[in-house]
């Protein structure tokens, strides 16, 4: 934790300044806007445009926020050889911090599962409520839409698919068919209620999962990606999923752009 806050104060400054987060500057958004000509210019910039990819998903994931004006102007001041703090005041206020941010998280985190538990709970008693609903032995809900005509796959076949999961509140998460293609994938290395639902039907067939937590990522959390939700801890999770295929020849494709991975 103390290292990735002292990364994120520093590269914080650059995305800030790369991105205009200063609002105190101009409103032309080319405004500041460094000119770029000579290959060393564009080798730094390359840089500075690599640490602020990086750093602004991790700020974004771990949900840190700081002041834009301070944390800009800690970075060029100490950068400078100007900095209005020493270094051991520097790390004894990083370590104030990072315990903050650490208590902060857990608390967070706790909520959230607490939320998600509950949700799940609520959704899973209302789903096994609907006609053609069957729950297995270890707590997998699922519905057949269509059986499927052809044969069904075992754990260790790979499979071809097209599949939408959500959220308990509808929230998509991820969706092959949002990507337009179809997922190839062994069924024995993914979430265990995937490898056990899709074994439920027959190519050709389609099937609606509710997986509980411990069928899904359990306590773990599952970033967003592009417009895609986050799968928070404890989420009940529900997949509509098509088998379109088995894979015979290629047993070991590579695994999906996908949240489905153990």
């Amino acid at each position: 934790m103390k290292s990735l806050i002292k990364m994120t104060l520093v590269s914080s400054a650059i995305v800030l300044a790369l991105v205009g987060c200063n609002e105190k500057k101009s409103t032309d958004a080319n405004a500041d806007k460094a000119k770029i000509t000579t290959d060393a210019q564009k080798e730094a910039y390359a840089l500075g445009s690599s640490f602020a990819s990086y750093m602004k998903g991790n700020l974004d994931q771990n949900q840190i926020k700081t002041d834009a004006d301070y944390v800009i102007s800690g970075f060029a001041e100490t950068y400078r050889g100007a900095s209005q703090q020493t270094e051991e005041e520097v790390k004894t206020i990083l370590d104030g911090f990072g315990q903050r941010l650490q208590a902060e998280t857990k608390a967070r985190i706790e909520k959230e599962s607490k939320e998600n538990t509950e949700a799940g709970d609520k959704f899973r008693a209302d789903f096994a409520k609907q006609d053609g609903v069957k729950k297995t032995d270890s707590g997998l809900l699922y519905k057949i839409v269509q059986e499927g005509s052809g044969r069904h796959p075992t754990a260790d076949d790979t499979v071809i698919v097209h599949y939408t999961g959500t959220l308990t509140d509808g929230r998509k998460f991820d969706s092959s068919y949002d990507r337009g293609e179809t997922a190839t994938f062994p069924l024995n290395g993914v979430i265990k209620g995937w490898t056990e639902g899709i074994q439920l039907i027959g190519v050709g067939g389609k099937i609606k999962l509710v997986l509980p937590p411990d069928l899904a990522y359990g306590s773990q959390s599952m970033p967003g990606q592009g417009q895609n939700a986050a799968i928070g801890p404890d989420s009940t999770l529900v997949f509509e999923v098509e088998l379109l295929g088995i894979d015979d020849q290629n047993q070991d494709q590579q695994k999906p752009k996908a949240k489905l991975t153990n």
